[in-house]
């Protein structure tokens, strides 16, 4: 007889899980090293076969629920095989060996791989905007300059979340370690349970963690939506998480498919976003997440985008720009230039 779990048992049962998909958005440059010693392998032409879509599982693949559900009904311009890859080395790997066409990433991955492989890589639509928030328990913080004097836990130290965060304090003002101490812990369930614990005044948790959060810590609330801070300096870019990203040969050979999968992840995007109880119940039937519950409350805080062409240029360049200045080897050590990004 199968026994039945509770949802609270559900979620205490995914919630490491959910930490290390969550992870994988926040990649540093030393866990891809080994990984990239030798460049992606560009898909060969020809056939019919279906475009190869792989991503992380978490908030890289939310928007793209609507088209998985589509492709598999067989209702799509181009067809699909879609994968998932539980962390940033499996999505990697994968895609260095020629297993994908195109790939749901973090952002300064791209870059990376893009150093890597010689302008190897185009950055066809940024798919994640920020998805960091500020957490509590209480209501005392309400904007940067509350963090002063307050202890922050967080996890991600040597990646986007650090270099993000330090940004974001320095802008308002605030010198991290000095006007405010930040605690780095190995991961995300770490920082909930030290905030749980009482150990810190506040956390830096990404979305839709902070929703499975919110069901392990009494009286949790997001202070600070690191997305609209990042807005409120008006530097005309944008907190760029995700891209859709392809090898430069299968682009340069595949045009009518890649402007196709632009056309249809950009309409799946904006209907998951308009439809979050439906797109929920995609999202977990195609394993992005695992409880629909939680992935419907975080569709509107995790930024779906489907951002292309110059305007995808303008968000993601400035973001970039700020990880290199905090550590070149974020973004593999040079800057990408305008080969990078794909103007259709």
């Amino acid at each position: 007889m199968k026994r039945k779990v509770s949802m609270k048992r559900r979620v205490a049962m995914g919630f490491f899980a959910w930490a290390r998909a969550f992870a994988g958005l926040f990649v540093a440059a030393a866990v891809l090293a080994p990984l990239l010693a030798a460049p992606a392998h560009g898909a060969e032409a020809g056939g019919e076969r279906p475009v190869r879509v792989l991503c992380l599982k978490g908030p890289t693949g939310m928007g793209l629920a609507r088209l998985m559900e589509e492709a598999e009904a067989g209702r799509t311009e181009n067809r699909y095989e879609f994968q998932l890859a539980v962390s940033p080395e499996d999505l990697m790997a994968r895609f260095v060996q020629g297993a994908a066409d195109v790939v749901a990433m973090p952002s300064n991955m791209a870059a990376i791989l893009w150093n890597r492989t010689q302008g190897g890589v185009r950055v066809l639509s940024a798919s994640t905007l920020g998805v960091l928030a500020v957490v509590e328990k209480g209501d005392a913080i309400h904007g940067m300059g509350d963090l002063r004097g307050r202890t922050i836990l967080a996890s991600g130290r040597g990646a986007s979340p650090e270099y993000v965060l330090n940004f974001l304090l320095r802008s308002n003002g605030l010198e991290p370690g000095t006007d405010c101490k930040v605690e780095w812990l190995s991961e995300h369930a770490a920082v909930v349970a030290g905030l749980a614990a009482g150990k810190g005044d506040a956390a830096l948790l990404p979305h839709p963690f902070v929703e499975a959060a919110a069901m392990k810590v009494k009286g949790l609330r997001e202070a600070l939506d690191l997305t609209e801070e990042w807005r409120r300096l008006d530097l005309g870019s944008e907190l760029v998480m995700a891209v859709n990203a392809a090898g430069r040969d299968y682009v340069d050979s595949h045009g009518a498919e890649v402007a196709a999968f632009l056309r249809e992840a950009r309409s799946s995007a904006e209907w998951v976003n308009a439809h979050p109880a439906e797109a929920a119940r995609f999202i977990v039937k195609h394993e992005v997440l695992e409880d629909a519950g939680i992935a419907e409350r975080a569709i509107p805080r995790c930024g779906i985008t489907a951002l292309a062409g110059a305007e995808m240029r303008r968000a993601l360049s400035g973001y970039l720009k700020v990880l290199f200045d905090a550590d070149p080897r974020s973004v593999g050590g040079v800057l990408p230039d305008e080969t990078f990004y794909y103007a259709r």
